[in-house]
């Protein structure tokens, strides 16, 4: 591997550690969430409000005891519930409440804010979009397939 390409992903990872801990930093303060409670539920908010347990796991990369975990955390706030899907009694949906999509839009404000602030202008239009293909690209080849 080249020099140049080994450097680039070592600073990628770093780069990408440093923004998740100061955006969980600036969202915590803002909304007393957690960094993962704010992508689960703006991943239930772009998924029509409800999604199953292994479709949470699947978009945040988390196991299963970690799935739960969060939405016993979420649940035990208000900002979602477990229901049953209606199509299959054995399948267990997550639901955001109203509670959660107003949490949402306070934990959004914060993460959009912090997102700008330590990425977005630092770049150019045309900066962002020769890195998008890129990222695309290389995050397509590290996710599995989702069916």
């Amino acid at each position: 591997m080249s020099t140049r390409r080994h450097q680039a992903g070592t600073n990628t990872i770093h780069l990408g550690l440093l923004l998740k801990a100061e955006i969980e930093h600036r969202v915590g303060e803002a909304s007393g969430m957690l960094l993962a409670d704010h992508e689960a539920l703006a991943n239930l908010a772009e998924h029509g409000g409800a999604l199953r347990m292994s479709e949470i796991a699947d978009r945040l990369i988390l196991t299963r005891g970690g799935v739960t975990k969060l939405v016993d955390r979420l649940e035990e706030a208000g900002y979602v519930e477990r229901r049953s899907s209606p199509s299959d009694r054995r399948v267990v949906l997550v639901a955001m409440t109203a509670e959660g999509r107003e949490a949402l839009q306070g934990s959004r404000a914060a993460f959009d804010a912090a997102l700008h602030d330590l990425w977005s202008r630092h770049l150019s239009e045309e900066e962002a979009a020769t890195l998008l293909p890129i990222i695309d690209r290389i995050r397509a080849a590290l996710q599995p397939t989702q069916g």
